[in-house]
């Protein structure tokens, strides 16, 4: 065990909103901590200082050569996902200001390696980025990197361009939708974001009922779709849509699935595929918190990851998954078809 270098622990995401991003950390060869909505620390240092010293600690405190093990909640004891080594200093990183709807700048290069087995371990602790003392932890992690399986990551695609609420309903009526939707459309938009920033302040508690209710069907019906063509936890589905008005012996042609706000969605994914085995008509998928929106296409024998769209950070593609699509394709798939019909 080397004490010349210090060891640090850090959690990507919350287990009790099932947020769960270490595939980014793995991925990218990276650790991001908290939130970097005020800018870098040279930016703006006294406020890091005074309301968030875990981001001070991890500018001023880590070195190249250190060891992070990124963890995560197993029952009374943690697995650990990965340990690697930093290999950069920090970085305030534009690519990863929308991580599950999570805004993640603060960054340093790692390089990963992954345990050859599940390993779960006593000895850490809870919150997002501490040091270590536990030596037998310590040991465990120089076993890992000595034994484990080297990440190679994937190189750093461009940043997606942000575009305003105008743009994105401009290149909608280019593609079909009806100008009559355009104004209700930024209406609910610039509503929703609103209302998910006074959440963040006073709404800890908000339900998925109330994220739905009062974001998600608000939006829907500003792109077109009829209370008649929408059911409301509908065969364990939470909203189920349909062509024409509802009837019984009718399949649903999208599903969503909705989650509490900030709740994160990739959790969600295998639940609404498996629901979607029961309606082989059903051509789209989505997945929201109200702010969030992942979309889903039907592709040969299953679906596609299409579309990504953060209604707080309007972009043309996916924050950093170079393949994925953002607020312009998602929105074209979730207006009604029939609605695709422009009358300019």
């Amino acid at each position: 065990m080397n004490w010349d270098m210090d060891y640090w622990q850090v959690q990507a995401g919350e287990g009790k909103r099932k947020r769960d991003y270490c595939d980014v950390f793995l991925n990218f060869g990276v650790v991001l901590v908290d939130s970097a909505e005020h800018g870098s620390v040279e930016e703006n240092r006294e406020w890091y200082e005074k309301n968030r010293p875990i981001v001070i600690r991890f500018h001023d405190n880590v070195n190249v050569g250190d060891v992070v093990i990124l963890k995560r909640p197993h029952g009374e004891r943690w697995e650990i996902v990965a340990v690697g080594r930093v290999t950069g200093d920090y970085e305030y990183c534009q690519l990863f200001d929308d991580v599950e709807g999570w805004d993640l700048r603060h960054c340093r290069k790692v390089q990963w390696t992954r345990p050859a087995s599940p390993l779960y371990v006593c000895g850490l602790s809870r919150g997002t980025f501490k040091a270590v003392k536990n030596r037998r932890v310590r040991r465990k992690a120089d076993e890992v990197l000595e034994k484990g399986e080297r990440c190679y990551p994937e190189k750093l695609p461009r940043p997606g361009r942000e575009i305003s609420k105008e743009q994105l309903v401009k290149r909608l009526i280019e593609s079909g939708l009806r100008r009559a939707h355009a104004r209700p459309m930024i209406e609910a938009i610039t509503r929703a974001a609103q209302l998910a920033g006074w959440y963040s302040k006073y709404g800890e508690d908000v339900s998925e009922n109330e994220t739905r209710t009062f974001l998600i069907v608000p939006m829907l019906l500003a792109l077109g779709w009829k209370e008649k063509q929408m059911k409301i936890e509908w065969n364990d589905v939470d909203i189920a849509f349909f062509e024409e008005q509802y009837g019984r012996d009718d399949e649903p042609v999208m599903i969503l699935e909705s989650k509490r706000l900030w709740e994160g969605l990739s959790a969600a994914e295998k639940q609404v595929k498996e629901y979607a085995k029961e309606f082989p008509k059903c051509s789209r998928l989505i997945i929201s918190d109200g702010v969030c929106y992942r979309l889903y296409i039907r592709a040969n024998e299953g679906w596609k990851w299409k579309a990504y769209c953060n209604l707080l950070r309007l972009k043309n593609c996916h924050p950093y998954q170079a393949d994925i699509e953002g607020a312009p394709t998602l929105f074209s798939h979730l207006i009604r078809s029939k609605d695709k019909l422009s009358d300019k």
